[in-house]
């Protein structure tokens, strides 16, 4: 399996938080960071600029749903707070956006060990605004990934 890991933080030693992301992910398999990593305006005017890149992970075939799962708890691990609200500024953010031939959208409810505001998690892929975010695409184009968004 071959996922586009989007990366971004805007609180705190953000360079570290990213390398604490791609070491988090590490653990899920073989990870290739992208070269580009972009400085952008925290789009909701909340918090301090973003750093952003993207990961390719490669691994073992892994349901996308425990994917997200792994995701959200390589955050937690990272101190990332979603109970300030949707855009809040945060120490870590990993978006999935893209998983190899994979295409849809997947509902289930949380499991009880993560601790998030919603009882449903969703997933869509590709990512549905992966397109229209320059910190997503440039470093998916440093990595010569873009077909995976296809």
């Amino acid at each position: 399996m071959r996922a586009i890991i989007a990366l971004g933080s805007n609180l705190g030693n953000r360079q570290a938080h990213l390398e604490a992301g791609l070491t988090g992910l590490c653990v899920l398999g073989a990870v290739t960071a992208s070269p580009l990593i972009m400085e952008t305006p925290d789009e909701s005017g909340l918090g301090p600029a973003y750093l952003n890149t993207v990961a390719l992970l490669e691994a073992e075939a892994i349901d996308p749903r425990r994917l997200l799962e792994a995701l959200f708890r390589i955050e937690l691990a990272q101190g990332r707070d979603r109970s300030t609200g949707r855009n809040a500024p945060r120490t870590l953010d990993l978006d999935l956006i893209a998983i190899e031939g994979m295409r849809g959208t997947w509902r289930w409810p949380r499991p009880e060990d993560l601790v998030l505001p919603w009882e449903e998690l969703v997933l869509h892929l590709p990512h549905p605004r992966a397109r229209q975010r320059d910190f997503v695409m440039k470093p998916i184009e440093a990595l010569d990934l873009d077909v995976l968004l296809s």
